[in-house]
């Protein structure tokens, strides 16, 4: 990574936190209890080694790319993966170098893990290539984890090479707000050309980063124009993915049908996800 680049990483923790404890999953489906899980390694195009948690129904859908928060233990995101794969979904969640997962020698600090979270996202996306031939990819994440799934999606190209061409859709949960050294640059967001969810709330801050619940909008207001969604709910915090905050249920039934529709091509979702309006909870905007 060039000085400018290294430079931006570090700023980029002005907009970012550690993803917080998540609800227990929702009741067992049927595609939840057929599901396998099992932990790979793969080797990262820098020879490193990444950990990656795969967790997949009989029959997926399609394969959702999970990146966790800054500093987040695996086990964090765990039921926000369970409830993906409920929905019909493989997941395939690689322990980024700044988790608490990492062995403390080797751990990186959260900005130094910017450029290998990069990494992590196009090791994998080729990985889930071999093992699910066919099936589209999405990048979903929270927090720093959505800025991950975000420049998978094209964010800030060409600045940082991070755009995962297998990736056809992404969700993100509570952004970081804007960049320093990168959102400034013109067009940041012009690379983004796949369709794009984003989830957040009315009190979606972060003390000592984002003190303002509109800065996560950046990342909607400076979108392409395209297919791109946001769910602002009435009240939510940066921990509303844990699931125990008012309009999670709606929020995320919503969420399953961008990606059913968007990734899986199922029509009966695409027509539900394009008829919300939302409501006094639950605010939809479109662009």
């Amino acid at each position: 990574m060039n000085l400018f680049l290294r430079s931006a990483a570090l700023l980029a923790f002005a907009a970012t936190a550690a993803c917080a404890p998540v609800a227990p999953p929702p009741k067992a489906t049927p595609a939840a209890m057929t599901a396998s899980a099992e932990t790979l390694t793969l080797k990262s195009a820098d020879g490193r080694t990444v950990p990656v948690l795969l967790v997949a129904p009989a029959q997926p859908l399609g394969v959702v790319l999970f990146s966790h928060g800054g500093g987040t233990p695996l086990a964090g995101v765990r039921p926000v993966i369970d409830r993906l794969v409920a929905a019909g979904f493989a997941v395939a969640a690689p322990t980024h170098t700044d988790s608490l997962d990492q062995p403390a020698e080797t751990r990186t600090t959260m900005q130094d893990a910017f450029p290998t979270r990069v990494g992590d996202m196009i090791a994998v996306s080729a990985f889930a290539a071999q093992r699910f031939p066919g099936l589209a990819q999405a990048a979903a994440g929270h927090s720093y984890g959505a800025l991950t799934g975000l420049m998978a999606g094209g964010a800030f190209a060409p600045m940082v090479p991070a755009k995962v061409d297998a990736v056809k859709a992404v969700v993100m949960f509570s952004s970081p707000g804007p960049i320093p050294g990168l959102s400034q640059a013109p067009g940041p967001l012009d690379g983004v050309t796949v369709p794009t969810l984003l989830v957040t709330g009315t009190a979606d801050t972060v003390p000592g980063f984002v003190s303002d619940p509109a800065l996560h909008l950046f990342y909607f207001d400076r979108l392409p124009e395209g297919d791109h969604t946001v769910l602002i709910v009435k009240g939510a915090t940066h921990e509303f993915v844990a699931g125990k905050e008012a309009g999670f249920n709606e929020t995320w039934a919503l969420a399953i049908d961008f990606l059913k529709a968007r990734i899986a091509g199922d029509a009966a979702a695409a027509k539900r996800f394009a008829a919300a309006t939302g409501g006094a909870q639950v605010e939809v905007r479109r662009r």
